[in-house]
């Protein structure tokens, strides 16, 4: 067997040679890809502790920890081959026909992976934002690599493709604003009509309904905008998010009341008329339920 061995020609012991270094080189990348991806699994899951797409992101770490090691064994084959005098160009040129093949029909595909898979890193939404996405807005359903589903308030699931997302309106975010906009007419006294509505905003804040989820007190703002036919009031609070629109909804219902007792007319297209409210003891909580 000794003598065998020292017969063997020195290219052969190089070629050899070669193969043995690039097998071990192939397992220590194998192993770094595998350290550093574990790394990163580690970090997003101390990062992102409880939420609810930490099972999704640790998904696409793992497919792209088996997609590189994939390749990493591909180029080891391709390089070994290539030792032992294996001509790999038509392989590679076979490769290269089918690579072309596919980019072409699945470079949309392509471009909605990455566009999902750069909502999930970035953490744009999650499911049960709510979003606006061009002229589509809804509550978030699913988010998947590919595309991102969203309900409209008439109940119609909108499908996105992840591809096509430019500009996100989130409004369920870190915080929201409550906005209550009333037309007032020009005779009316607008000083006055902005203390009352910091009154109302006041009573707003005590109600138990939605004190929770006030993060500051309401604010009125007088003459933000004017029409041909009136002027524009504001009151406005800023909000937890997601929680804008029952807010505001409460406080249309105490702003209206406090400027009704206090004799100030709404302004309506047209003839500016007096409306009248139907008389009521109930308070603005309780009428609002």
């Amino acid at each position: 067997m000794l003598s065998r061995l020292i017969e063997l020609r020195p290219e052969t012991i190089a070629t050899v040679l070669k193969i043995g270094l690039i097998l071990l080189l192939t397992l220590a990348a194998r192993w770094g890809v595998h350290f550093v991806f574990g790394q990163v699994e580690k970090q997003m899951e101390s990062a992102l502790s409880g939420a609810t797409r930490l099972p999704r992101i640790r998904t696409l770490l793992r497919l792209a920890r088996s997609t590189i090691q994939a390749l990493v064994l591909i180029l080891a084959g391709l390089m070994i081959l290539q030792l032992v005098d294996i001509n790999i160009t038509p392989l590679l040129a076979g490769a290269g026909v089918v690579g072309l093949a596919l980019s072409l029909g699945t470079q949309t595909l392509v471009k909605d992976f990455i566009g999902g898979l750069l909502i999930l890193i970035e953490n744009q939404f999650d499911v049960g934002d709510v979003i606006q996405v061009g002229d589509v807005s809804g509550t978030v359903e699913r988010i998947t690599l590919r595309a991102t589903s969203l309900r409209d308030l008439e109940g119609r699931l909108y499908t996105v493709p992840n591809g096509d997302i430019r500009t996100i309106s989130n409004h369920t975010i870190g915080w929201s604003r409550a906005v209550v906009e009333i037309n007032l007419a020009y005779d009316s006294d607008i000083q006055e009509a902005v203390r009352i509505l910091e009154e109302a905003g006041q009573q707003a804040r005590e109600d138990p309904e939605i004190k929770d989820d006030l993060l500051e007190p309401p604010q009125a703002s007088g003459w933000v905008g004017l029409k041909d036919w009136s002027v524009q009031v504001r009151l406005m609070a800023k909000t937890r998010p997601g929680r804008q629109w029952q807010i505001a909804s409460r406080l249309r219902r105490y702003a209206l009341d406090a400027l009704h007792s206090a004799g100030i007319v709404m302004a309506t297209p047209g003839p500016t008329i007096e409306v009248k409210y139907p008389s009521s003891k109930e308070s603005p909580a309780s009428s609002d339920s």
